[in-house]
């Protein structure tokens, strides 16, 4: 039943009659956008959905989205159509409020059904995302600038009179870090040019070396400059090899068994067969990596007979075990209905 309720509200974005068989018919109206005086607001434009309980002829525009959905023929398309039908009716008998998906509600009032509409109207794709829009009148805009440039302007006012009496002086506000900071690198500058400097080794001909060991720097620096002493930067040590190793040994474990398990689906999916017998499928029209994901899954949590099937049209199913005949096949299914994996499913024939 909710997924007659989707299927309508799909159509009403690009439709603007759609027609249930046996139930009536949902039209659609475009109401212009307006000015709300008293509120101060424009109203952007909506579309609002009307019903019409007199059009009942079978239009297909439902029947070929049904068979475009679930990959199924014609006339299974209208069987299913009119068994959600039955029990949209049977509902709205019973609870006598019944409200659609994004579209309105119906009310039995008396022995008459009353369709209310979706005061937000329906989503429409020309429209998504159009707001109402608080505007007030200009002339309140401009009352309210001239208050404001006169307040600005009896406080420029009361400042240059203060600027006047006040002394005329200047004051540079320097934070003391930053003092210690300068204090630091001079002293660090001049012990650099008045060391002296390796410059040779005798034994090692015809090489000259130059070099200062600038390790006593970090030591003098403040510490919010620099942390640490410098000696080991560069060094690994043994416990941090070792747990980078154990890491990427854990990393190509977990690797390999997901490259395990879809080889496997992969392998389900090439079989071929010849047989002809009738599944349940779980999901439709979907990527192949997609349906792989969802077999592991299914696989995961014990359905072992869960695997993708491709069609000669190039579709890709995940289906669910293999049955001789439909009746054995919705035996099963029926039996499944209270898991979530199986809510929407259907039988299908596989020759």
């Amino acid at each position: 039943m909710r997924y007659l309720e989707k299927h309508i509200a799909r159509l009403l974005l690009n439709n603007d009659c759609v027609i249930v068989p046996g139930f009536g018919g949902f039209m659609a109206h475009n109401i212009p956008a307006k000015y709300d005086e008293e509120n101060c607001i424009f109203i952007p434009p909506m579309r609002i959905v009307g019903f019409n309980p007199q059009l009942t002829m079978n239009d297909s525009l439902l029947a070929q989205e049904y068979v475009n959905t679930y990959d199924i023929s014609f006339p299974e398309a209208l069987k299913q159509i009119a068994t959600d039908v039955e029990s949209l009716k049977r509902h709205i008998e019973e609870e006598r409020i019944y409200e659609l998906l994004r579209i309105g509600k119906f009310v039995i009032n008396g022995s008459t059904l009353e369709f209310i509409p979706e005061e937000t109207g329906v989503i429409t794709p020309a429209l998504y995302g159009l707001d109402a829009i608080n505007i007030r009148p200009v002339a309140n805009t401009v009352e309210e600038k001239a208050i404001a440039t006169a307040k600005v302007s009896e406080t420029i006012e009361q400042t240059e009179t203060e600027e006047d009496v006040a002394d005329e002086t200047l004051s540079v506000h320097i934070p003391l870090r930053y003092i210690k900071h300068v204090a630091a690198a001079c002293i660090a500058i001049i012990f650099m040019l008045t060391m002296p400097a390796k410059l040779g080794d005798s034994s090692k001909p015809n090489i000259n070396q130059s070099a200062i060991n600038a390790n006593w720097f970090y030591e003098i620096m403040p510490k919010d400059i620099t942390s640490g002493t410098p000696d080991k930067l560069n060094d690994m040590t043994a416990t941090e090899a070792a747990e980078e190793g154990a890491t990427n040994t854990e990393a190509n474990t977990a690797n390999n068994a997901e490259n395990k398990e879809v080889a496997t689906i992969i392998n389900n999916t090439n079989e071929q067969t010849s047989e002809r017998y009738f599944s349940i499928v779980l999901a439709s029209r979907v990527a192949k990596k997609n349906a792989e994901e969802y077999v592991s899954k299914l696989h995961r949590k014990g359905m072992k007979e869960a695997r993708i099937y491709i069609g000669a049209n190039g579709h890709v199913k995940v289906i669910y075990r293999k049955f001789s005949t439909r009746e054995e096949a919705n035996k099963a299914k029926n039996m499944l209905t209270d898991n979530i994996e199986f809510e929407g499913s259907w039988i299908t024939e596989i020759k």
